[in-house]
C-alpha cells in the first residue's frame, strides 16, 4: 500500500486547524513506519503550521487503507495536544511513558 499516494490523494478533504485554508498542497514527510503504524509530518503551505499524524492501518499489509471509525481530531484536540507539548523538552520515549495529565 502507499500510505503516502493515499494521504496526497485524501489531503484536500481537510483544512488547516490554524488558518483553515486547505491542506490539498500540503507538505508530507513520513517520519516513522513500524508495521501498521506510521507518523507523518503534515505541514500547510499557506501558514506553514507543522503537525503529526499517527495512523495505523486495519488489516495488515493487503488491506486497502479504509476511513477509521473513529471522529477525526478536531481542531481543538489539536491545539490541545500543541499546549501540552509546548514546554516538553527530553526524548519521545520520556513522553510515552508519562501518565497523561489533565489540567
Amino acid at each position: 500500500m502507499d500510505i503516502m499516494g493515499f494521504l496526497r490523494q485524501r489531503a484536500g478533504d481537510f483544512r488547516c486547524p490554524v488558518c483553515r485554508r486547505s491542506l490539498a498542497d500540503c507538505e508530507l514527510r513520513q517520519l516513522a513506519h513500524q508495521g501498521p503504524h506510521y507518523t507523518v509530518q503534515v505541514t500547510c503551505r499557506h501558514c506553514s503550521m507543522a503537525f503529526l499524524v499517527a495512523l495505523e492501518v486495519q488489516g495488515g499489509a493487503e488491506a486497502e487503507a479504509t476511513p477509521s471509525q473513529m471522529d477525526p481530531i478536531s481542531p481543538d484536540e489539536l491545539l490541545e495536544l500543541h499546549r501540552q507539548l509546548r514546554d516538553f523538552e527530553g526524548p519521545l520515549t520520556e513522553l510515552l511513558e508519562r501518565p497523561s495529565r489533565r489540567d
